[in-house]
């Protein structure tokens, strides 16, 4: 952990973007006022991701793994669990997806069962397609 995210007013700072500029990001914490630059390079554009990621600790911290107790020390467990919630919530919801696939695979079996066709054939066709048509 650098020393550059450790806030004086704060646990960790919180970087806000000050400046754009063509070969450089100018950030700013929201607490302490501390100002951070990140040079771009000069092919690419794009700045140091390592750097960035030490620096925006608070933004990037995860309620599970080697960053459980920083999350809990920054958010509390409030936001563990209702993290927990939209889990359960979710699985809840590919479950129901799973059942109605499930379901409509049913009734296309039961459709073809009560119209008399052979359930082996792979090209079956309606008993009023065929007696429209005139094809067996």
């Amino acid at each position: 952990m650098k020393d550059e995210s450790i806030c004086k007013r704060a646990t960790f700072c919180q970087f806000e973007i000050s400046r754009d500029l063509a070969d450089a990001i100018v950030e700013v914490c929201r607490f302490c006022m501390k100002k951070v630059i990140y040079y771009k390079e000069p092919k690419t554009g794009r700045i140091d991701n390592r750097k960035y990621l030490a620096d925006h600790r608070r933004d990037f911290v995860q309620p599970y793994g080697k960053d459980y107790k920083l999350y809990v020390k920054l958010y509390g467990t409030e936001g563990i669990e209702t993290a927990q919630h939209f889990l359960r919530k979710r699985m809840d919801k590919e479950k129901q997806k799973d059942a109605r696939e499930e379901l409509i695979e049913r009734r296309k079996f039961l459709r073809r069962r009560a119209l008399g066709h052979s359930l082996i054939r792979d090209n079956w066709q309606p008993t009023s397609y065929i007696k429209k048509t005139g094809i067996q």
